[in-house]
């Protein structure tokens, strides 16, 4: 999977694929993220975010200007809309973007619109807000299954063996199983006593994932803060979610031209063509946030989050002052779309995790976005 998703030249994210149009507003691509969806998602995080200026202001003795750093900026829309949203000189923005290609689209979607670095490593001493939309889940995971009997496969990709293997993909690569290294096993096997403990005792055959990176990232993102904020908005569940007996079969999909593909075969086509991704474990998250020092402050859906930080008031004022009807209608579709349980309001999920900010900062961003249909409890159950 990390060999599909970021090969120099070839991988998925490293300029093999084409995960966004390469024009804008041109349609193509293989996804919609939220910020693709209009000015919503960036204006409720910009008027969030005000706590933050006040914090940097007091203790750094600094301008009130609000520092983001970005990881994953696709084509540069989240960053683009926070400029607009920002006064002048009141927004300091960093994306981190390590694809040549997409750094490109980037600054050509925010040309103009206010001061922007791009960095490709972590400078100590951000002190701030760090913004990770849809980053959690493309980083590579490994694929286990509980065989019973304390024993743990896990599964990867080989060659077949003859061109006739029907469960061949149309490159000949299969699915291999094999017995999963002692790290993979401790840690499906501390799940799997955790999913017991709470009634979701796994049958033979569970499957699931695991990603290595989540922990060496979190911590990279805590040592290079000096203070501030982490908002992290990814899909995803809870473990006591992943674990219900109706989804066994693990999270792992393709994305390519707007289609999901979730058959074990489809997954090993088009490599490097195809986004690769699986929902994100937040109880994991959390466990691995706290280890490495940050506060755990939030867990909310992204529909509770938008409303909570104020987007359906946001969003009257510019629907008033939009007089084409498709323009307008367009804008409420996008906005339904961000806030629907039917859609990407209920399955994306924002986490909030706070490194050194005093208690009066920390309370005004849980009561602006967390306060109401918080499941916290849910993550550290």
């Amino acid at each position: 999977m990390q060999s599909a998703l970021y090969s120099p030249a070839q991988g998925y994210y490293s300029g093999g694929g084409a995960p966004f149009a390469r024009q804008l507003d041109s349609g193509g691509g293989d996804f919609v993220t939220g910020p693709m969806m209009g000015p919503w998602m960036a204006r409720a995080i910009w008027r969030w975010a005000q706590p933050l200026r006040g914090q940097r202001a007091s203790i750094a003795l600094m301008s009130e200007a609000l520092k983001v750093r970005e990881f994953g900026g696709g084509r540069g829309d989240l960053a683009a809309e926070l400029l607009r949203s920002a006064p002048h000189q009141a927004l300091e923005m960093e994306m981190v973007e390590l694809s040549a290609d997409l750094q490109q689209v980037q600054r050509k979607t925010t040309q103009g619109l206010g001061p922007i670095r791009w960095i490709q490593s972590l400078e100590p001493g951000f002190e701030g807000l760090v913004i990770a939309n849809e980053v959690l889940d493309a980083m590579p995971v490994k694929c286990f299954e509980w065989a019973g009997r304390q024993e743990v496969v896990e599964w990867g990709v080989g060659l077949a063996q003859s061109g006739d293997d029907e469960s061949a993909s149309d490159d000949g690569l299969v699915w291999v199983a094999q017995p999963a290294g002692h790290l993979l096993a401790d840690v499906v096997l501390e799940r799997k006593e955790a999913a017991t403990a709470r009634g979701l005792p796994w049958g033979p055959g569970y499957r699931g994932e695991w990603s290595p990176w989540f922990g060496p990232w979190l911590r990279s993102v805590f040592e290079s803060m000096d203070r501030g904020a982490v908002l992290l908005i990814d899909y995803g569940f809870a473990q006591p979610e992943l674990d219900h007996p109706g989804r066994t079969d693990g999270t792992l999909c393709a994305h390519f031209r707007h289609q999901r593909f979730d058959a074990p075969k489809e997954l090993l086509n088009r490599v490097g063509l195809q986004d690769l991704t699986a929902h994100v474990d937040f109880t994991h998250v959390a466990d691995l946030a706290k280890s490495v020092g940050f506060h755990v402050d939030g867990f909310v859906t992204q529909a509770r989050f938008l409303m909570a930080a104020g987007l359906l008031e946001i969003a009257q004022p510019l629907l008033d002052q939009t007089a084409d009807v498709a323009s307008r209608a367009q804008l409420l579709s996008s906005l339904q779309n961000l806030m629907s349980e039917s859609a990407m309001g209920e399955v994306f999920k924002v986490l909030l995790l706070t490194k050194r900010l005093d208690q009066a900062s920390r309370d005004a961003l849980i009561q602006g976005g967390f306060a109401q249909g918080d499941r916290l409890a849910s993550i550290n159950a």
